[in-house]
C-alpha cells in the first residue's frame, strides 16, 4: 500500500484506517469539502489496490452512488467501506438544506459511524511534537487553510537540517528528552540548551514565560509535566495564575506529558519525589485543595494527604460509600505517596476494610425486618452474613496494622470506634429480632435446618456412594468463615455446595459437638446436666461426651470399616505417604479441629484466624492426594467478636454462663427470651434464659471480645460446606523450595525477604503454568503456640499479605519484602519458620532470632460457669523487672523499664520521665551502649513530634 505524499496526508490516512477497522462503514461529512481532493486520490489507490477499502464518493450524483453502493454495499453483514459525502452535515433537515438527513442516503447514514474532520484540527494533531505549538497555532490560524498547503508547510518545517547536535536533538522523542534531561548535568547544557528548550516546548508544550518561572532547565521541565497532570486530574480550574493556560494544551499533548510524568514516578522514584516535593511548596499555598476537587492521580504529596484526611472524615461522618470510593480512586497499593510511608500504606488499607464494612452496613440495615419464621430467619441472615464478614476482616486487619505510627491517629481511632459501635447497634438489632421470631414461633427448627439431623441428612448419604468421605468438624467455625473458606476452596474442577443449619441451644462445645453425633431418637435429643451445666448427651445406655463418644456413634451408624479420628493439627504434622496409609484403612475420617475456638478464647483469635484457614485448606489438599473423594466443613457454634460489651447480672453471680442461663423456672424478665428445654425436643426440664441483645452475663470477670453460648445468629447459623471433585485430583510431583534472609528492623518491625521457586525432582521440568500458579507460606515460631507471628505487610510483584501467612508467585528472581511482628506473653528472642502451606514438610528459617513483643494473655472462657476464686487475680508471669540495677544505670533503667512495658516513649516524655533535659540528652547520647544488653530490641525513630524510642 502506497502512501499519499505529505506529513498531513499520511496522518490522516492513518485516522481513517483506524476508524474503518473499529466501524468498518464510515460515512464521512465533509461540510466544507476540504478534502475532496484527498478522496479521490484515494480512490483511485483502492481502485489500484493499494488501499484496503472500498471508498465511494457522491459527485453530484445521488443514483450513480446508490447504485455503486448496491455492488459494494449489500452484504449480509456491514459492509467494509468508507462514503465521502462533501457539502453536506448532519443538521435536522429543516435547520439545513445539505442535511445528510434530507437525501437518499439517510438508511445508510444511521447504520454507518459518521465521521466529521475539522481541518484545523487534524492539521493541528498530525503538527503535535514535531512544531512548537505557537506556531502551530499561528499557521491553522491564517486565512486560505488547506490539506496540500499543510502538506507542504509541515514537510517544510519539519525537514531535517544539517547533521549537528540541534538537528539530532530535534529528533528525540518525548522519553529520550527527558531521559537526557534527568541524566544530564546543568554543565553539560551548554550550547545545546536552547535546542532542548525547543525540543521541549514541541512535546511537551512548555513556553518562555514558564522558563522564565522555572530557570533551570531539567527542572522547568519535571515542573511543566508533574502541573500539567495535576491541572488535567483537577475537577475544578486550578487557582494558581502560572497554571490556568495549561488547561487548554492540546490532547496529545496533555496525553504525552501524562505519560512521561508517570514513567518518572515509575523509574526514578527518589529524584521523582524531591522534584515533586520542590514543587508543591511553590504551588501548594495557591492551590488549597478539598478531597472533592481531586481526581484519581496523586502527583503530589499534599493531594494524598488531603485525600486521606477526607476519607477518614467521611468514615467519622458515617458517609462510608464515599469513603469507599476515595480509597478506591486512590488504592493504596499503586499510590506513590503511599507506597513512600509504610504507615500510611496501613492506615489506608485499614480505611479500606472500614469503609467495606460501613457499605455492608448500610446495605443490610435490617435483615430480619418482617421475618415470620426460622426459615426466613436463616435465609435472610444468610443473606446479610456478608456484614459480619467484613466485621471480621476489619478487626482482623486492624490487630495487625494498627499502632502508633499510623497518620492522623486520633482521628482514625474516632472513626474505628464510631464504626464500631454501628456494628454493634446492627448485631444488637440483629438479636432482638431473631428473638422476637423465636418467641412467636419457636427456637426449634425444622428438621432440615437442625443440627442434631445434619450426620443423617449431609453425611450419611455420602457414605453409601462407596467413596471416602472426610468430615470436618470445626469448633467456632461460623458462617461467613465458610463464605471465605468456600471461596479458597474453589478451583478447576471443584464443585462446591454451602448451606446453613441452626446450631443447637446453648450454642457452646458441649452441646454443639456432641450434636452432631447421629444421636437423635424420633427427633429429640436427651441432654446430660449436671447442675444447670451441659456435659453431652445420652443415647441409649451411652452417653456421648468427647470425641471418642461422637466417633464411635458415627461408626455405628455407617457400614463397613471404623471411622478414622484425626486432629487438625495431625493430618498437617503427617507424611503423605502415612496419610494415605490410614485413609485406606476407612471410609469415614473425622478431623477434629478446635484451633478457631482456642485461638479466640486465648486473645490471639484475630491475629491467626487466617493461618488456620491455611491449616484447613492444606488438610483438605493433603487428604484428597490420600484418596478421599468428598469433604463436608460443619462446626458446633459460631461466636461473637465485639468491643467494649458491658456485663450485665442476673440474680446471683454464678448462676449465669457468659450468653445464657440455666433456669429451673420458666422466667419473664423485660428484655430476655425464656426457651423451655422441652420446647427444643430435649428429653429434660428447665429452661434456658437469653438476653435479647448481644451482651453479656456478669459472670465475675470482664467480657472478652470473643465469645459465643447465646442465641444471636453469628452463634447460632453454622455451615455446612460440601466440596467435592468431578475427576480425581492429579498427584504432582511439582515440589517447591523456599529462600529467605533476614533484613533490618523498619518502622518498628521486623523485615524478611523471601522467594519461592520450583525444584526439579528426578530431572523433570515442571510445566510453566503450574510453576506460576500462587502458592501460599505460613510464617510461624516453631514449638512456640504461646507466640504467634502478625504479618503486617508485603511488598513484591503479584505477592499479598494473607493474615499470618503471605501468598506469593513462585519463579521470580525478585526478592518478596515482609513485614511482622512477632507477639506472645514473654519477653525472648524467638526464630520464625516459613512452610509450604501445600506441604508442611518444605520449610526455611533465616538465621535470625527476633523478639517478641510482650502481649497480655486472655483468660480462656470455659463453656459453662466454674467457681470463681477468691482474692486478687493471678498475673500473667513477666520477665525479671529493675533495669536500672542490670545496667547500673538509674536513668537508663527507667526508659528501659518504661519500654518494656508501654512499648513507646517520645521526647516529652522522656523529659517527663527523667525529671529535666539535662537527664534526657544524656540519656540519648550513651544510649547506644545499652542496646546489647536488652532482652528486646528498641529502634529510634525520627517522627514529626521528634524523636521517639520504640520497642521492637
Amino acid at each position: 500500500m502506497t502512501p499519499l505524499s505529505g506529513p498531513v496526508s499520511a496522518f490522516l490516512e492513518q485516522k481513517l484506517l483506524s476508524s474503518l477497522n473499529d466501524k468498518k462503514l464510515v460515512v464521512w461529512l465533509d461540510a466544507e469539502g476540504a478534502y475532496t481532493g484527498f478522496v479521490d486520490e484515494l480512490r483511485q489507490r483502492a481502485q489500484a489496490k493499494q488501499f484496503p477499502v472500498p471508498v465511494l464518493a457522491f459527485r453530484g450524483s445521488f443514483l450513480g452512488l446508490m447504485l455503486a453502493l448496491e455492488h459494494d454495499g449489500s452484504t449480509i453483514d456491514k459492509p467494509l467501506l468508507l462514503v465521502h459525502l462533501p457539502g453536506y452535515n448532519n443538521l435536522p433537515a429543516h435547520q439545513s438544506p445539505a442535511s445528510v438527513r434530507g437525501t437518499p442516503l439517510l438508511e445508510l447514514y444511521e447504520s454507518a459511524y459518521p465521521l466529521q474532520l475539522n481541518l484545523a484540527s487534524l492539521v493541528s494533531a498530525a503538527a503535535n511534537g514535531r512544531i512548537p505549538l505557537p506556531d502551530i497555532e499561528a499557521f491553522t490560524a491564517a486565512p486560505g487553510l488547506s490539506l496540500a498547503a499543510a502538506d507542504a508547510w509541515l514537510a517544510r518545517i519539519s525537514a531535517p537540517a544539517v547533521d549537528t547536535h540541534v538537528e539530532w536533538i530535534s529528533r528525540l522523542s518525548a522519553a529520550e528528552l527527558l531521559s537526557h534531561l534527568t541524566s544530564m548535568a546543568a554543565s553539560q547544557f551548554q550550547g545545546v540548551e536552547s535546542a532542548l528548550r525547543d525540543r521541549a516546548e514541541t512535546l511537551f508544550g512548555t513556553d518562555a514565560q514558564w522558563f522564565e518561572t522555572i530557570p533551570e532547565l531539567t527542572e522547568a521541565v519535571v515542573a511543566w509535566l508533574l502541573c500539567v497532570e495535576f491541572v488535567h486530574d483537577l475537577r475544578r480550574p486550578p487557582r494558581h495564575p502560572n497554571l490556568a493556560r495549561l488547561r487548554a494544551l492540546p490532547e496529545k499533548t496533555i496525553q504525552r506529558c501524562q505519560q512521561e510524568a508517570t514513567r518518572l514516578r515509575q523509574q526514578q522514584p527518589e529524584r521523582y519525589r524531591t522534584w515533586a516535593l520542590g514543587v508543591e511548596q511553590w504551588l501548594r499555598d495557591k492551590e488549597d485543595t478539598e478531597p472533592k476537587d481531586l481526581g484519581r492521580i496523586d502527583t503530589f504529596q499534599f493531594e494524598a494527604l488531603t485525600i486521606y484526611r477526607g476519607a477518614v472524615q467521611a468514615l467519622a461522618a458515617g458517609d462510608y460509600a464515599q469513603a469507599l470510593r476515595w480509597f478506591e480512586a486512590h488504592d493504596a497499593s499503586r499510590g506513590f505517596w503511599v507506597q513512600q510511608e509504610q504507615p500510611r500504606k496501613w492506615a489506608w488499607t485499614l480505611v479500606g476494610d472500614a469503609a467495606r464494612l460501613g457499605v455492608a452496613l448500610h446495605g443490610a440495615p435490617r435483615p430480619l425486618e418482617r421475618v415470620t419464621s426460622l426459615e426466613e430467619a436463616v435465609e435472610r441472615y444468610v443473606e446479610a452474613a456478608p456484614v459480619d464478614l467484613a466485621h471480621r476482616r476489619f478487626e482482623q486487619r486492624h490487630a495487625a496494622l494498627y499502632g502508633p505510627l499510623l497518620p492522623e491517629l486520633t482521628a482514625l481511632n474516632l472513626a474505628f470506634e464510631k464504626l464500631r459501635f454501628a456494628w454493634s447497634d446492627w448485631a444488637d438489632l440483629l438479636a432482638k429480632d431473631f428473638a422476637r421470631v423465636c418467641r412467636e414461633h419457636g427456637a426449634l427448627p425444622p428438621a432440615e435446618l437442625q443440627q442434631r439431623s445434619l450426620f443423617e441428612q449431609a453425611v450419611l448419604p455420602l457414605l453409601g456412594n462407596g467413596e471416602k468421605v472426610a468430615l470436618f468438624v470445626l469448633d467456632a467455625l461460623r458462617f461467613e468463615m465458610a463464605l471465605e473458606l468456600r471461596d479458597e476452596l474453589l478451583g478447576s474442577g471443584v464443585q462446591v455446595d454451602l448451606r446453613a443449619r441452626l446450631a443447637e441451644l446453648p450454642t457452646i462445645t458441649a452441646v454443639g459437638m456432641n450434636a452432631l453425633a447421629p444421636i437423635e431418637r424420633n427427633g429429640r435429643l436427651h441432654p446430660v446436666l449436671k447442675d444447670g451445666r451441659f456435659t453431652g448427651f445420652r443415647t441409649g445406655e451411652a452417653a456421648v461426651t468427647r470425641p471418642d463418644d461422637r466417633v464411635k456413634a458415627m461408626g455405628a451408624r455407617t457400614a463397613g470399616k471404623s471411622p478414622l479420628q484425626l486432629s487438625l493439627a495431625e493430618v498437617g504434622q503427617t507424611s503423605a505417604t502415612k496419610l494415605k496409609n490410614r485413609v485406606a484403612q476407612a471410609q469415614l475420617i473425622v478431623v477434629h479441629g478446635v484451633e478457631l475456638d482456642h485461638a479466640g478464647e486465648s486473645g490471639f483469635g484475630v491475629h491467626v484466624f487466617g493461618d488456620i484457614f491455611r491449616n484447613i485448606v492444606a488438610a483438605r489438599h493433603q487428604l484428597e492426594l490420600a484418596g478421599v473423594q468428598q469433604f463436608v466443613f460443619t462446626s458446633d457454634h459460631g461466636f461473637l467478636l465485639q468491643r467494649g460489651v458491658r456485663a450485665h447480672g442476673f440474680d446471683s453471680l454464678g448462676q449465669a454462663d457468659r450468653r445464657y442461663v440455666f433456669s429451673t423456672t420458666e422466667r419473664t424478665d423485660a428484655g430476655h427470651l425464656c426457651v423451655p428445654l422441652a420446647s427444643l425436643g430435649y428429653d429434660a426440664l428447665g429452661f434456658l434464659v437469653f438476653r435479647e441483645d448481644t451482651a453479656e452475663y456478669d459472670v465475675g470477670r470482664s467480657p472478652g471480645a470473643f465469645t459465643h453460648g447465646g442465641n444471636a445468629l453469628q452463634e447460632r447459623v453454622i455451615p455446612v460446606l460440601h466440596v467435592s471433585r468431578k475427576r480425581a485430583a492429579a498427584v504432582t510431583r511439582l515440589r517447591f523450595a523456599i529462600e529467605c534472609e533476614t533484613a533490618s528492623a523498619a518502622l518498628g518491625v521486623q523485615r524478611i525477604r523471601v522467594r519461592v521457586s520450583p525444584a526439579r525432582e528426578s530431572g523433570q521440568t515442571p510445566l510453566d503454568f503450574a510453576s506460576s500458579q500462587p502458592v501460599d507460606l505460613m510464617m510461624r515460631v516453631p514449638g512456640r503456640p504461646d507466640v504467634q507471628v502478625v504479618v503486617k505487610d508485603v511488598i513484591g510483584t503479584g505477592a499479598s499479605a494473607q493474615a499470618t501467612g503471605l501468598r506469593l508467585r513462585p519463579g521470580t528472581s525478585d526478592w518478596t519484602e515482609v513485614y511482622f511482628v512477632l507477639e506472645g506473653t514473654v519477653d525472648e528472642r524467638l526464630p520464625v519458620e516459613l512452610a509450604l502451606a501445600s506441604d508442611l514438610s518444605v520449610t526455611a528459617s533465616p538465621a535470625t532470632a527476633y523478639p517478641v513483643s510482650y502481649v497480655p494473655a486472655a483468660r480462656k472462657e470455659p463453656d459453662a460457669p466454674t467457681p470463681q476464686p477468691k482474692g486478687p487475680p493471678t498475673l500473667p508471669t513477666r520477665a525479671p523487672r529493675g533495669w536500672g540495677e542490670k545496667l547500673g544505670d538509674v536513668d537508663a533503667g527507667k526508659v528501659f523499664d518504661h519500654l518494656q512495658e508501654y512499648g513507646s516513649l517520645n521526647e516529652a516524655e522522656l523529659v517527663q520521665l527523667l525529671g529535666h533535659p539535662r537527664k534526657a540528652r544524656a540519656f540519648a547520647a550513651r544510649f547506644d551502649k545499652f542496646r546489647d544488653k536488652l532482652t528486646f530490641d528498641v529502634q529510634v525513630l525520627v517522627t514529626a513530634d521528634g524523636k521517639r524510642y520504640q520497642r521492637l
